[in-house]
């Protein structure tokens, strides 16, 4: 986690002292998107100005927020005023926080790469590629063939700390995030399926991911077809949610990604077979290339909501590359499975969230807490759902 602002709160929110005068308005501006990105409350530094410096005047707190509002929305800084809506100071941080986040873009996770996008919607693959920190947590962290690797995280960058502290916080083991654990932030090609669920958490089975470890290394070839198959998931370079084309044993008809045995996987692996069945579509592999699963947090946990920890720089990149999704495939169409992960959902996407309800691109349960593909979303909905998956 970043602990606070690369330079003090003055410098960014008193728009009266010299320190805000001579640091640059974007700097500003790349600086607390950082931060926010990292899970930084950007009120705590209002909240120490107003408690340690007494003569600095609301006022000059909410002209500084206006004019970054003003930069950040393509305004001329002069001309801040305007985006005075008699909103309380609070407020104001808000939607600074939200219009950052819409146009803050960070390659890597490396602050001297980030910058602002001029058009908040539009981006391409090579950004989103450029963003994609799970590519790097692969290339330095994986060890082949350990699904569960004790002694080894492989994390976002960013990530890291905000879940070691939540971890830290919990008084037993019975509600937390499990060190050691193969990540998961979506099943199969996303930015290539037609119908994508935004899930929940994904659950931890201690059972499971050590018995896994047994029979795959038994089997180096069969240790090789998952790893291949999840990494590529998380490179983005994939689009199989199932591939029936590479089998262990033909006779037998199962694939590699039969022995994958997340709990969370086999459970959309078998909605997803449920809903083929429901709408009467053949379970091949083009069904299997048109589905994908996002999940609301990457790492398997114990007991815990997925924003227990709070937003992870790995949830900022979701939220780009949902719309980097959302801007190029006009026609994909995202699940909320339950009513209660609406919620969940509204925050992780930010404005992306708004984007999916105005153009109709959003298909959410109509039931409560049950999450299901078949028992909980209107026949409407199921009707477009066939549509997609038969096209």
């Amino acid at each position: 986690m970043v602990d606070g602002l690369y330079m003090t709160p003055r410098t960014y929110f008193d728009s009266g002292c010299d320190e805000y005068k001579t640091y640059p308005l974007e700097r500003k501006l790349l600086d607390i998107g950082y931060a926010i990105w990292h899970g930084h409350d950007i009120k705590d530094d209002v909240s120490y100005i107003r408690k340690n410096y007494a003569h600095v005047s609301d006022f000059s707190i909410r002209r500084a927020l206006w004019q970054m509002l003003a930069r950040v929305n393509n305004v001329d800084d002069s001309k801040y005023l305007i985006l005075n809506r008699n909103n309380s100071v609070e407020t104001d941080i808000e939607i600074l926080s939200e219009d950052l986040m819409r146009v803050f873009r960070l390659p890597a996770g490396d602050r001297s790469k980030a910058y602002l996008a001029k058009d908040p919607r539009f981006i391409r693959f090579s950004e989103l590629d450029a963003m994609n920190g799970w590519k790097t947590a692969l290339e330095e962290e994986e060890q082949a063939y350990e699904l569960y690797s004790n002694g080894h995280w492989i994390m976002f960058p960013g990530d890291g700390e905000i879940i070691r502290k939540f971890n830290l916080t919990q008084a037993t083991q019975t509600r937390c995030y499990p060190s050691y654990i193969y990540p998961e932030p979506w099943y199969g090609g996303p930015t290539r399926a037609k119908v994508i669920v935004l899930g929940n958490e994904t659950r931890y089975d201690d059972f499971i991911s050590r018995i896994q470890n047994v029979m795959l290394r038994r089997d180096p070839r069969c240790a090789e077809g998952v790893q291949i198959c999840v990494d590529k998931w998380i490179e983005l370079s994939y689009y199989l949610f199932y591939d029936q084309t590479y089998s262990v044993d033909q006779q037998l008809h199962i694939s590699y990604m039969d022995l994958y045995n997340s709990p969370t996987y086999r459970f959309w692996l078998t909605e997803f077979r449920r809903l083929a069945f429901k709408l009467d579509i053949a379970t091949n592999q083009d069904f299997y290339n048109k589905i994908a699963v996002i999940n609301a947090n990457p790492y398997p946990s114990i007991g815990v909501e997925p924003l227990a920890a709070g937003m992870l720089p790995s949830h900022y990149f979701l939220r780009q590359l949902v719309r980097f999704i959302t801007h190029n495939n006009p026609e994909v169409r995202f699940v909320i499975p339950s009513e209660s992960l609406r919620r969940v959902w509204r925050i992780i996407l930010g404005d992306v969230y708004t984007d999916l309800v105005a153009f109709n691109r959003l298909i959410v349960s109509n039931k409560g807490k049950s999450i299901s593909l078949t028992h909980s979303i209107s026949n409407a909905h199921i009707s477009e759902l066939r549509r997609l998956l038969n096209h």
